[in-house]
């Protein structure tokens, strides 16, 4: 079978790796070039759960060797809530580990010259038809060196959110997203207590995250392409997390390699979650506050990466989003 991966990211780096090591042979890889400093964009350093991240990256390598720094306390709007399954991970190097000495190929894929086609390229979707009523949110992000110690912590604002990952030692990736405002501008100015921030920039980007959820994302198929990952909208729609959903997806395209189909119909159930956020993010849209319902689910999916916070709490932030 002769197969084409498009886009080099988490989930088609991953993907391509597992099939590498499940015998396939005659599988070309593609990429855009990428012009900043790390090589991987959007970089996005958190992982979570760590038990579930770890036994997926252990499929391909040593996740250990990829680990910067786990946090007990992450901070929400300055209130401090525990953490015990959150930490940050080298993900440019695990891409570059998984993807090896591979020749990654530029330019755009000619669909009938393979078996299958697989698209991974993220928001561009190259390969699959267009979504109605696609959710983008813009984000820029800095990677910096700080003297101050500044947390782990998580700011709302409208329809979205700034945040500060540590990535061990005295460096930080700071950023921040949004669906309605323009973020270009941003440069990081306080820390989570609003005292003013001296940094020293490493790097810079900007890009973009698919909020949609799988469901809204349909279809995952069109004659030999189908589509992994952010591009068929596995990404968290109120969190916006997506790498273990990336490397989920390629598991499930490996167990339903032969029966499609089977493979689109557990994508839908495994994030139902995600359809249920994205009704959230609708009513945050219209400056609304999500109900109840929408808020537990939120709560549950940040109790399933290990982070303890109250209904209460959920409900202040959604509220502080919808502003």
């Amino acid at each position: 079978m002769k197969i084409a991966i498009a886009g080099a990211g988490m989930s088609g780096a991953y993907l391509f790796r597992r099939l590498i090591d499940e015998g396939y042979k005659d599988i070309d890889l593609f990429d855009v070039k990428k012009t900043n400093s790390c090589g991987c964009r959007p970089c996005a350093w958190g992982f979570a759960p760590v038990a579930e991240t770890f036994e997926l990256i252990a499929k391909v390598t040593d996740p250990a060797r990829f680990e910067m720094q786990r946090s007990d306390v992450i901070s929400f709007d300055g209130v401090d809530v525990r953490s015990s399954n959150m930490l940050t991970m080298n993900k440019p190097a695990l891409i570059r580990e998984m993807i090896g000495h591979a020749e990654v190929k530029e330019g755009a894929i000619d669909p009938t010259k393979y078996d299958r086609v697989i698209d991974a390229t993220g928001v561009s979707r190259a390969y699959l038809p267009p979504i109605k009523d696609d959710h983008i949110a813009q984000c820029t992000q800095y990677r910096v060196r700080s003297e101050q110690a500044l947390g782990f912590w998580f700011r709302t604002s409208t329809v979205g959110y700034e945040w500060c990952f540590p990535l061990g030692g005295d460096e930080y990736h700071i950023g921040i997203g949004s669906l309605k405002s323009d973020v270009r501008s941003y440069r990081p100015s306080t820390d989570k207590d609003d005292r003013e921030l001296s940094v020293k920039v490493q790097c810079k980007c900007h890009s973009s995250v698919r909020l949609t959820s799988p469901f809204f994302s349909q279809p995952f198929m069109k004659d030999n392409v189908v589509g992994i990952g952010e591009s068929i909208g596995a990404v968290a729609p109120l969190a916006s997390d997506g790498n273990l959903y990336a490397m989920q997806c390629g598991e499930m395209l490996m167990e339903n390699w032969e029966d499609l189909d089977r493979y689109s119909e557990q994508v839908l159930k495994r994030y139902d979650w995600m359809r249920k956020e994205r009704r959230g993010l609708e009513k945050l849209m219209e400056g609304r506050t999500p109900s109840l319902p929408e808020a537990l689910t939120m709560r549950g999916h940040l109790k399933s990466v290990g982070v303890e916070i109250k209904t209460g709490q959920i409900i202040r932030l959604l509220r502080n989003m919808s502003r």
